[in-house]
């Protein structure tokens, strides 16, 4: 390449290139005797030294003067198909073709051009300072207008003979294959893996691919719910694109359902001069979206949940059913059970529900269908009006976590008590929350408070007195049951094996099973229900002994031991027999038994003699003793019996 072609091609004068050579700025090559002037030296540059942007504008310039020598290189300007374009690219055509007018006829109105067209950059420029116009510009659109017609007035970035103009259907479709990908790939991933793709099936004639600006375009073109659905997560589309079910609540009655659920909340308290985090679980009324029986512990939990609704059913009745998601703190034995999650091995765990006996029905939401469940809007209302109001604060995500909670983790006397924080959620749900105007479906503006009380038709009330009881948990084993041993009944909680005692539970139902129902908040005692929930006792708990505990507790231990050894020992006193008399009858019975005789008749008589032993017999008078072998004889005798 020669100083003057890449002059032009820079768009510089000879000068420049000539003095970026002299300063080693660009690779030459010295050729002599090629050239006149400066002693017959001609300066050649190797493509290979320069940047790709100007290799690729030589190879175009090369590829047009090829085709300008073709016989049939004399094409006429095409028309443009204005229904094909967009309106963006209609007004750019317009545009340019006035600007160039424009300039044309500028230019024509004095004597030097050179002059003119800097006076017309200059004051468009001054005119329209986002056009940035230049001469270059000005004189690469006129050529483009001439040789290519007014397509070529737009914006023309990836649509140069070195590109392929356009996606075929192939390419995109792979394109979108690999960037509709869960693992979320970048657009230049995607382009490598395409070019992988046409090489191995041999269709090298597709590359090299278009600009990543291409791309770009294909992969905003793709439809937004197939990208949630493929680039985030099946809950993701559900929850943003999917259609859902438009409920009404003007057919529903306060208190008919009641949704619960568990939320994180993003602040942290002092408990026992640590930082903790906390966590809120309510039930929100779905007619007037009060919250009725809430929560709040530091770890989400069965107890949290059945204190939640014990609350909200003492002030406000017993709903009629009850809608919570698939989590192990709704789902427990004794509550929702298993729901939608896999059941246990063997038989299912059949135990007394507190719902039944509170006659709520109970429902779960689908798996991952979180739209269901209008708490989480109550959650939202709660981390913008409440917990962002805190100075303790945590923020949602690590990107809102405010950089003063750092000291404050390090400072936990600075955190609000968690008993303090208790106090203000219960103030702010019943003074803030529950009385604040409401822009939900079916709340036309009124807080949940009034609308409660406008929709509440029958309050099922818990019986009097009775309430502790209900609420009361079963305790968990294998079958359901628990059985009664040595030291009452063993109930293994929070880590803990308690045992209860009661002296009459103990008498008579030694090794049997029964049901124990509990309270979270005090396990001083427990019920106790046959197999048919009837009740039995109460068992309180039993105090266990230390090594070093007193002579009068261990006295005191020993005492209980003996009254239920006495308990047992008197058992038969109430009955008016005595031992005595029943040996007395017992002898009696034996005397007139004795009076009774069998008499015994063998019909062969075998005498028993020692292994080889003879015995001698006299013979008859004036004979001799015979010998006779016993153990001979009696050999033939058993074989002669068993014959």
């Amino acid at each position: 390449m020669t100083v003057k072609e890449l002059a032009e091609l820079k768009g510089c004068t000879e000068r420049y290139i000539q003095l970026q050579i002299n300063r080693g700025n660009i690779q030459f090559i010295c050729i002599e005797g090629q050239s006149t002037g400066q002693g017959g030296i001609q300066y050649r540059i190797p493509l290979s030294g320069l940047d790709g942007k100007i290799q690729r504008r030589f190879k175009r310039r090369l590829i047009s003067a090829k085709k300008a020598l073709e016989p049939d290189a004399d094409e006429e300007v095409p028309e443009v198909n204005y229904e094909a374009l967009t309106e963006d690219e209609r007004q750019e055509i317009a545009k340019w073709r006035k600007i160039i007018s424009d300039w044309q006829a500028y230019r024509n109105s004095g004597e030097s051009k050179e002059k003119a067209d800097r006076e017309f950059v200059a004051m468009a420029n001054i005119q329209n300072p986002e056009l940035k116009l230049t001469r270059r510009t000005l004189y690469r659109k006129d050529k483009a207008l001439r040789e290519k017609g007014e397509a070529a007035l737009t914006d023309s970035r990836g649509k140069h003979k070195g590109h392929i103009k356009t996606l075929t259907p192939e390419m995109r479709e792979a394109f979108e294959f690999f960037y509709l990908n869960p693992n979320k790939p970048k657009i230049p991933l995607c382009m490598s893996e395409l070019t992988v793709y046409l090489k191995r099936l041999g269709k090298d004639d597709l590359l090299p691919l278009p600009s990543e600006t291409t791309f770009r375009r294909v992969a905003k073109a793709i439809p937004i719910p197939y990208v949630e659905f493929f680039r985030n997560n099946k809950k993701e589309f559900i929850g943003d694109c999917a259609p859902y079910i438009k409920r009404m609540y003007e057919d529903l009655e306060s208190n008919d359902i009641w949704v619960a659920d568990n939320h994180t909340c993003d602040v942290m308290v002092n408990k026992n001069d640590k930082p903790v985090r906390v966590y809120l679980t309510a039930f929100v009324d779905v007619r007037s979206r009060k919250m009725t029986g809430w929560c709040i512990t530091d770890n989400p939990s069965s107890d949290a949940t059945i204190y939640a609704l014990k609350k909200g059913c003492e002030k406000y009745g017993v709903p009629k059913t009850l809608y919570t998601d698939n989590g192990h703190e709704f789902l427990f034995h004794d509550l929702g059970g298993n729901g939608f999650r896999k059941k246990r091995k063997g038989e299912p765990l059949k135990l007394p529900s507190i719902l039944d006996d509170l006659d709520i029905r109970f429902t779960t939401a689908l798996p991952t269908n979180a739209r269901a469940k209008l708490v989480e809007r109550t959650f939202y209302t709660f981390k913008e009006r409440f917990s962002k109001v805190l100075e303790s604060y945590t923020g949602g995500t690590i990107l809102e976590r405010p950089d003063r909670l750092k000291y404050l983790e390090k400072n936990p006397a600075l955190l609000p008590e968690l008993s303090k924080f208790k106090e203000m959620v219960d103030l702010w749900i019943d003074g803030w929350y529950n009385k604040h105007p409401h822009k939900g479906e079916g709340m036309y503006g009124k807080c949940p408070d009034e609308v409660f009380a406008a929709n509440l038709f029958e309050k099922r009330e818990l019986p009097s007195g009775k309430a502790n009881l209900m609420f009361m948990r079963y305790a968990k084993s294998n079958d359901g049951t628990l059985k009664v041993g040595k030291n009452g009944i063993t109930l293994s909680l929070y880590g803990k094996e308690l045992q209860y005692w009661n002296e009459d539970l103990w008498r008579i139902w030694f090794g049997k099973k029964v049901y124990v129902r509990y309270s979270p908040d005090d396990l001083g005692s427990v019920r106790v229900f046959d197999m048919d929930k009837k009740f039995i006792c109460e068992a309180r708990l039993k105090t266990e002994l230390s090594y070093n505990a007193t002579k009068d507790e261990v006295q005191a231990a020993q005492a209980e031991t003996r009254r239920a050894v006495r308990a047992v020992a008197s058992y038969k006193n109430h009955m008016q027999i005595k031992e005595k008399e029943i040996l007395e009858s017992m002898l009696e019975e034996a005397e007139l038994n004795m009076r009774k005789g069998f008499d015994i008749n063998p019909k062969v008589i075998s005498p028993i003699f020692t292994a080889n032993e003879q015995t001698e017999l006299p013979k008859a008078s004036g004979g001799e003793n015979t010998v006779i072998d016993l153990a001979v004889m009696a050999e033939r005798f058993r074989r002669a019996k068993e014959e």
